[in-house]
């Protein structure tokens, strides 16, 4: 005899994308989702880890592009969605500044906010020459995946890639050249014809562009040190 299917309830929350200030509603990871989310972790596979991320956010908020999303409203939006799937605190270890003690450290997922720097635009343009100029835009997730991160990738590639996924176009007095429709030696040629000051204009946009942030206090369990913890970015979380 079959098991019925459930018709279960599922509620629904809204969150509010922070780069476009869109609301949005979504609902908890289903355990189906959490399952292959563990799966991925498990395997210490970035790529795959990432996929499983992306999928599980996909099914939970049907109604948004991710493709079209910066990294960092990604990752508020999986924070978001693990508070209500999972628990509305995340645990992470920090050693102690005196004794170096780790300590566990509870972190609520409602209070972690996108830094969004003063001033910032989710594409801005630098001009390198009297009549070159290139737009920049904020990577999303497909910007960034076949970036190699693994610690034996040289970083001088993990450079190069990194000012690829960041670059938009390349404005001329006559011509506007969407970098998407470009090879990637062309850009890459194109990047290495860079001076270094021109270079650091452009890598300067994407250090300074937002990031999941979170600052806390606590005190050691072992010296009653004061100890400051400082997260950024969704692996510091989880």
């Amino acid at each position: 005899m079959a098991l019925p299917r459930l018709k279960n309830d599922v509620p629904r929350y809204e969150m509010t994308v922070p780069s476009t200030e869109e609301v949005v509603k979504f609902r908890p990871f289903l355990v189906k989702e959490q399952k292959v989310l563990l799966v991925a972790i498990e395997s210490k596979d970035n790529k795959q880890i990432l996929n499983s991320m992306l999928d599980s956010i996909s099914s939970c908020v049907p109604n948004v592009k991710l493709d079209d999303l910066s990294t960092f409203d990604v990752d508020y939006m999986f924070t978001q969605i693990r508070s209500k799937s999972v628990g509305e605190t995340s645990t992470v270890m920090h050693a102690c500044i005196k004794c170096n003690e780790e300590n566990e450290v509870k972190i609520k997922l409602d209070d972690i906010k996108v830094d969004i720097p003063q001033n910032w635009k989710n594409t801005t343009e630098v001009k390198i020459s009297d009549d070159i100029t290139v737009e920049l835009k904020f990577p999303t997730y497909k910007d960034v995946s076949s970036i190699d991160f693994n610690e034996d990738t040289p970083d001088t590639e993990v450079l190069m890639d990194t000012v690829r996924a960041c670059m938009k176009a390349v404005k001329t007095d006559d011509e506007y050249i969407l970098i998407k429709d470009e090879t990637k030696e062309e850009v890459e040629n194109f990047i290495n014809s860079l001076t270094n000051q021109q270079l650091e204009k452009i890598t300067e946009f994407a250090t300074n562009s937002p990031k999941l942030s979170h600052t806390q206090m606590y005190e050691c369990k072992k010296c009653k040190t004061e100890n400051k913890i400082e997260l950024n970015g969704l692996q510091d979380f989880f």
